[in-house]
């Protein structure tokens, strides 16, 4: 047999069907959504297929290897275009949903006309990015990479019962933790900075990282990790208002700026736009505010969770684990198998 072999255990094999077990539940749910999806018609149903799709993306690097060396990477691909095709409309959705509440909102007077005519051109660049999330799922779909997925994982877990408990996976886990909330916390510096947009965007992209890496693993906790989830869900819900925030604050502008040249060519003057001004500058005046608001509550928060130790606590979790894991004896046979980077099915 090709390759350098080794003993074949319970252990190694651990890891492939916790993986694929995982992988599976979030694959359900991407596919549970496409109908939602295509009609375009319930926020809600890309935002559960996005996430479906970001879960599957950090699932995939810590199982694909063991699961299938050379076909994980090109799911990976697949998975990514879908993805970004699902995150530019579900920031649409999420644009035009606050917006639309703002607008329902406001009294009758000068700020109501700005207010309806962003709305409306939202709503207008909406319906072309639909077109972009029907093709992304045509591509899926033709692809037949869904179910190339199933099949290569549903025998994995034909046989498995309850949740592996073996060292290999749990230190696969604490190593994944470990990194991922070693790269979260390198954004703290510029915690204190909130002039430092794009590093605290970074920081939430860290902290969804980190949160999905929680999550896969939190079944194999007797905690399920629950303080930590609920921390990460607040990080990133604070820096991405903060985000949020601070995109509004670009586009605003610019999209004044738009306005008046689309008037001025059209009218030939500029009188119209004049009444859309007052109601633009108020709802960038109100994203300014709870820009501040949300950066606010994020630092005071912070401070809370530091004086906790909570990231200690978490590593300390995690390492008690795999301690724990390695006074189980492996279950050994004799059967060989291929080294970790050749997959006998391929």
């Amino acid at each position: 047999m090709p390759g350098n072999p080794r003993l074949k255990t319970k252990s190694n094999l651990s890891i492939q069907e916790y993986g694929a077990g995982i992988l599976l539940k979030n694959l359900s749910a991407l596919e549970g959504e496409f109908e939602g999806v295509r009609k375009g018609e319930d926020i809600e149903a890309i935002h559960r297929m996005r996430v479906a799709s970001r879960r599957l993306r950090a699932a995939l690097p810590l199982f694909g290897p063991a699961i299938s060396a050379k076909k994980h990477l090109i799911w990976i691909k697949h998975i990514s275009r879908l993805t970004k095709a699902l995150g530019a409309a579900r920031d649409s959705d999420v644009q035009i949903d606050h917006l639309n509440e703002y607008y329902q909102g406001l009294p009758p007077g000068p700020a109501r006309p700005g207010a309806r005519r962003l709305l409306l051109r939202l709503r207008q660049q909406r319906q072309k990015l639909q077109s972009a999330v029907n093709d992304a799922l045509d591509d899926v779909i033709q692809s037949s990479i869904l179910m190339e997925m199933e099949r290569k994982l549903r025998p994995i877990i034909e046989d498995l019962q309850g949740i592996p408990q073996t060292p290999e996976l749990c230190s696969l886990a604490s190593n994944a933790i470990r990194e991922k909330l070693q790269l979260f916390l390198e954004y703290e510096p510029y915690i204190d900075q909130p002039e430092a947009k794009e590093e605290l965007h970074a920081m939430r992209i860290a902290a969804k990282r980190l949160r999905y890496t929680l999550e896969i693993f939190s079944p194999l906790y007797d905690s399920e990790l629950k303080s930590y989830l609920k921390v990460m869900r607040q990080v990133q819900e604070l820096l991405g208002d903060i985000h949020d925030c601070d995109v509004w604050m670009v586009f605003l502008p610019e999209f004044q700026e738009r306005e008046r040249i689309r008037t001025l060519r059209y009218f030939g003057h500029q009188r119209p736009f004049q009444r859309l001004v007052p109601g633009l500058e108020a709802y960038l005046a109100n994203r300014s505010a709870m820009r501040d608001q949300s950066y606010a509550e994020f630092l005071k928060k912070w401070q809370i969770w530091r004086q906790e130790g909570l990231w200690d606590r978490l590593i300390n979790e995690v390492t008690a684990k795999c301690v724990q894991t390695q006074s189980i004896p492996p279950d050994l046979s004799l059967d060989v198998v291929p080294s970790p980077d050749m997959d006998a099915s391929e």
